[in-house]
Formats: C-alpha cells, structure tokens, sequence
C-alpha cells in the first residue's frame, strides 16, 4: 500500500467511469486466457497520482496502439465494443489535467496507466 494517502480533484463520476472502463476491457483482454490475471498498482510522486492496470492478455498490435484512443476504433467483435470507451477516457482524464497512456508488458500482455494530479495539502 502506499505511505500516505493519495487525492486527486475531480468529477467522481467520471474517473470513475474511466476506471471502469479501463477494467472491463481488461476483463475482455483475458477472456480467453487459461490463467487470467490483472496488476492493479497505485503509486504517486510529487505532483502525480498514478493508477497502472495490466493484463496477461495477448497485448495491443503495433499498428493499433497509435489509434487505440481515436473515436470508434475498436478490436472487438461486431455487436461486441462501440469504440469510445477509451476515446471517451482519454477526453476525460486530460480535462482532469491528467494523462492516459497504453502500451505492451515485455512479460506479454498490455497495459494502461492512468496519471492525474495529487492533490496538494489536502
């Protein structure tokens, strides 16, 4: 855990609702896996809070990773995803002054780390 607590300022709601999203496609990454698993990490430095969700799921393409926040681009099947969860997440945390970013574990599997400001003396 960490040493202290960690706040960050915002609309509950929203984070929120990116957290959720962020989970869920996570839950869909590891579907099909044999031995699921998902890292969830919180951690902080001076001015941020930063929340890592990983996965052993087969990881994000190559060639999707620099379109996996565009609106309507999505990996799932038809009927499946409408492609603006993450378009949609993304929005949201850079309004909250923060950033959110995806890549590949080297160990397999992706990642996405969610960065928002501490909030400060609280």
């Amino acid at each position: 855990g960490l040493a202290e607590a960690c706040w960050v300022s915002g609309s509950a709601n929203q984070l929120q609702q990116v957290l959720v999203n962020l989970i869920q496609n996570a839950f869909d990454a590891v579907e099909t896996v044999p031995h699921p698993q998902l890292e969830l990490t919180l951690s902080q430095d001076t001015d941020q809070a930063v929340f890592t969700l990983a996965d052993n799921g087969t990881g994000i393409a190559a060639a999707d990773l620099a379109k996996i926040f565009d609106p309507f681009f999505t990996t799932k099947p038809v009927g499946k995803g409408t492609g603006l969860g993450l378009s949609i997440s993304y929005s949201i945390v850079e309004k909250h002054g923060g950033q959110l970013t995806a890549g590949n574990r080297t160990e397999g599997g992706a990642y996405f780390s969610l960065r928002l400001p501490r909030l400060k003396n609280w």
